[in-house]
């Protein structure tokens, strides 16, 4: 069952060698950053259902990883790689991401990305923006086309909307 934690969804922003995500939730700030940040959030709400994210390890600071497995019901495994580049708590984080292998050596399966996370409180709520950027417009293109957009979307529409409620409960 989801919660009716979020605006509508809007349609994302896509430019030449970048796309945006926004949302507003009915949690505060810091709220909405930890449950960017703390892996035992983040492995609830992350992975578009029905993949689930059996292991999450974070190291959040400047250089540290987040490296985490998304499973298929099927059991298959996807491993994911992040790299803090920047982190103003709770305002907002900058990472580069791919896929790799469990160890979290970069695979290169997809191309890297660089995203940017900002948290605005707006009128009780926070907004949530999101953008990824790519080397080159083939590189998001090949995201997109792999489905990156859609499983996002569904990631804050409905799983992170249910974490937010039960985390304010």
């Amino acid at each position: 069952m989801t919660t009716q934690q979020s605006s509508n969804s809007k349609a994302p922003v896509i430019n030449e060698r970048e796309f945006l995500l926004e949302r507003v939730f009915k949690a505060p700030k810091a709220l909405v950053f930890t449950a960017f940040t703390e892996p035992e959030h983040l492995a609830k709400w992350w992975a578009p259902r029905p993949y689930t994210i059996p292991i999450c390890n974070i190291n959040l600071r400047v250089g540290g990883k987040w490296h985490y497995c998304m499973q298929s019901p099927e059991g298959e495994r996807h491993w994911a790689l992040a790299i803090y580049e920047e982190i103003n708590s709770p305002d907002s984080l900058a990472y580069t991401s791919t896929f790799s292998d469990e160890l979290g050596n970069p695979t290169n399966f997809v191309p890297e990305q660089h995203a940017t996370v900002v948290f605005r409180e707006v009128d009780g709520s926070t907004k949530l923006s999101i953008s990824y950027r790519f080397e080159s417009a083939e590189a998001l293109q090949a995201t997109i086309q792999m489905g990156m957009i859609e499983g996002l979307s569904m990631t804050l529409d409905n799983n992170l909307p249910d974490l937010l409620a039960e985390m304010q409960s």
